[in-house]
């Protein structure tokens, strides 16, 4: 890649951050999330991030305010979070299994949506999740759906998971600006989480 299309690709970033920090500004998120939501096995877990990007997902996430989804799984020492997330300034992560606290306490805003698949079904889409997270897959920086799945982000992991449990309709895939996408709205919006 040219040294003009690396500048042009970087300060667009620094635009889209700038207009999704303005749009965080001026968009109310959901204000009757508290930190003391029961959440269960399988169930996603939306949040609304203090990070640099979470500004810019949130606006772009228009109907909802959230940046980020995960799913919840019960271990023998607690509650976890499964979810693709990165470092904000390098983009360096992957597949992340984070203490349920944790990730509730780096975010604003937080909301549990019951997983209402099917038992069988649940139980491959977590496994799904599961061995996405041992593959030790990176993040997606590029956000793109049409790739080797070698790297995800964190709606593409969800979605993905869903598809090879036999889920074909937890999200669906939109195009912005010519990229095909899954958004936190459309997973939020899914008739089988409530």
């Amino acid at each position: 890649m040219s040294l003009k299309a690396r500048l042009i690709g970087l300060l667009s970033l620094v635009v889209l951050a700038i207009v999704g920090h303005r749009l965080f500004y001026f968009h109310q998120p959901i204000q009757d999330e508290n930190p003391g939501v029961e959440a269960r096995h399988g169930d996603l877990i939306f949040r609304q991030g203090k990070g640099v990007w979470s500004p810019y997902f949130a606006g772009v996430n228009s109907n909802t305010g959230f940046s980020h989804v995960g799913v919840v799984i019960q271990a023998s020492d607690g509650l976890y979070v499964l979810h693709a997330d990165a470092d904000d300034l390098s983009q360096v992560g992957g597949v992340q299994q984070t203490p349920l606290s944790q990730f509730m306490a780096e975010s604003l805003t937080v909301k549990v949506k019951a997983n209402h698949m099917p038992e069988p079904m649940k139980q491959s889409f977590v496994r799904q999740l599961q061995l996405m997270f041992e593959q030790h897959l990176a993040f997606d920086g590029n956000f793109e759906i049409h790739d080797n799945r070698a790297k995800v982000y964190c709606t593409e992991y969800l979605w993905l998971a869903a598809q090879r449990a036999g889920v074909k309709d937890l999200g669906q895939v939109i195009t912005i600006m010519g990229r095909d996408l899954i958004l936190v709205d459309s997973i939020y919006q899914s008739h089988w989480i409530n």
